[in-house]
């Protein structure tokens, strides 16, 4: 009797540990806050036996050992948390940057409408709600806002990482499979977060309201033990897509079990996608001072630079934060007039004055063999750039206020198209989708009632001016 309640004690153990443990809580700015729940290391069983009802064939059971704790977030991103971090970054979502939008509830089912987007996903929201309608890119996007803005270094969470978080101890399905948000109870829409009971380490909407962004790329999975595992390997499947984890509103029961598995494409804009944030660093690091002299309009105060890993094949732009830095020098205090610089300064001004003119001519020449008609704005060096895809075309205007007009011209096979835009570019630019291999592009840009042609059907934009992977179209919601 003894060793049998000494067994349950070191069962629960770790259980009544993680309910003891308070929330790390971040301020987001604008009355907006984030909690994350401290997860200690463990082994766990990830995948099901093949007697669990509802079971994937793709759900191996393995022994999984995780070495180091980890900060999982206590609920997915909500809506309110992700309107925080747009209004700072001034960022606009894969859905709103182009012309098709996102997969959003018609009533019946995901279609893609241009006003489907994360701020419109076909149903009522309120900033409690999880934040749908975002790819993995735009989560990977607000993850580096979050890791810039509070020290730590964020990620999404691998799916081992995820599947223990889920189970909080216990290899059952039925208690995790309780209290979740599902075809059979949601109703057609997301729920607010936390309605739900939290599971037994203090975790809210593990199992269903939407699916969750991981790290891995979808594979199948071996039955041999193994630690800490992460699957960067984009080709092991049929395609590259990314995992989900959780369950949604708008899928059975049986996919809110902590085993079940899903994946997608990383582009996927569905009404019933988010994600979860995870940091290794348990404890606060120093925040890094913000920088005062915005260059991107993307981010106000860019702290960062972004540069894209494009190392596994078709894979989404992934972003990594490069850190900047600056040097600044102090002016020395002499203690007599340097009577060289008024003699230096003419001939300087002169020199520069010749070297502009040598450039420009240049430019000039060499944009003029390439087909183009000028193709700069008044700004000298600053064109618009465009390069053609199989489906549409990027438009990259360096220093365009965001909401510009752009007057696009372009043949797609039925003749001349012209389409207006308002410039709201992605960190790759903005892609405007036309359906075919477009030929004939001419973008205008009006700046106070002066257009400014680009390089007409010329690509201006090449992988080494902005590193980004050949766009596939946008692709379907499942």
């Amino acid at each position: 009797m003894i060793f049998r309640w000494l067994a349950v004690l070191l069962a629960v153990a770790p259980l009544s540990q993680a309910q003891e443990k308070s929330p790390v809580q971040l301020d987001l700015g604008g009355g907006q806050t984030l909690q994350l729940i401290r997860i200690e290391p463990g082994t766990f069983r990830q995948g099901s036996p093949s007697t669990e009802a509802g079971r994937g064939a793709d759900e191996t059971l393995r022994q999984v050992t995780l070495t180091k704790p980890f900060l999982l977030g206590k609920f997915p991103v909500t809506r309110g948390q992700f309107a925080r971090f747009v209004a700072e970054a001034h960022y606009r979502t894969d859905a709103e940057s182009g012309p098709s939008g996102g997969f959003g509830w018609d009533g019946k089912k995901l279609t893609q409408r241009r006003d489907f987007t994360w701020r419109n996903p076909g149903f009522f929201q309120t900033d409690d709600h999880p934040v749908v309608l975002v790819t993995y890119h735009d989560a990977s996007v607000f993850l580096q806002w979050l890791s810039r803005k509070t020290g730590r270094t964020f990620a999404l969470p691998s799916e081992a990482q995820w599947e223990y978080a889920a189970r909080a101890g216990s290899d059952k399905t039925s208690k995790a499979e309780n209290g979740s948000w599902h075809l059979g109870n949601a109703g057609n829409a997301t729920h607010s977060v936390g309605e739900m009971p939290l599971n037994g380490w203090g975790l809210g909407d593990m199992n269903g309201n939407v699916w969750e962004w991981c790290e891995d790329w979808y594979a199948p999975y071996s039955s041999d033990s193994i630690t800490d595992p992460l699957q960067s390997d984009a080709t092991l499947s049929d395609k590259p897509r990314r995992v989900l984890r959780g369950g949604s509103w708008l899928r059975e029961k049986k996919f809110c079990r902590p085993a079940a598995r899903y994946r997608n494409d990383p582009l996927s804009r569905n009404a019933d996608n988010g994600f979860r944030v995870m940091t290794f660093q348990v404890e606060a690091h120093a925040v890094a001072p913000p920088v005062t002299n915005a260059t991107s309009p993307k981010f106000a105060t860019p702290i960062q630079s972004l540069t894209f890993n494009n190392s596994a094949p078709g894979s989404a732009p992934m972003p990594r934060a490069i850190a900047t830095s600056s040097t600044s020098y102090a002016a020395e205090s002499r203690g007599s007039f340097n009577f060289g610089w008024p003699v230096i300064l003419p001939f300087f001004a002169v020199a520069v004055i010749i070297i502009g003119f040598i450039v420009r001519t240049i430019t000039r020449a060499i944009f003029s063999n390439m087909g183009g008609s000028g193709g700069f704005f008044s700004m000298p060096g600053l064109p618009v750039r465009v390069r053609i895809a199989d489906d549409g075309f990027w438009i990259l205007a360096d220093n365009v206020v965001v909401g510009t007009p752009i007057t696009c011209n372009y043949d797609a096979g039925n003749g001349t198209q012209q389409l207006e835009v308002r410039y709201e570019p992605s960190p790759q630019g903005q892609f405007v989708f036309t359906g075919t291999r477009p030929s004939k592009v001419t973008v205008s840009v009006n700046r106070g009632g002066s257009p400014f042609r680009s390089m007409g059907t010329r690509s201006r934009i090449s992988d080494d001016t902005i590193d980004n992977p050949s766009f596939c179209g946008h692709p379907p919601a499942y």
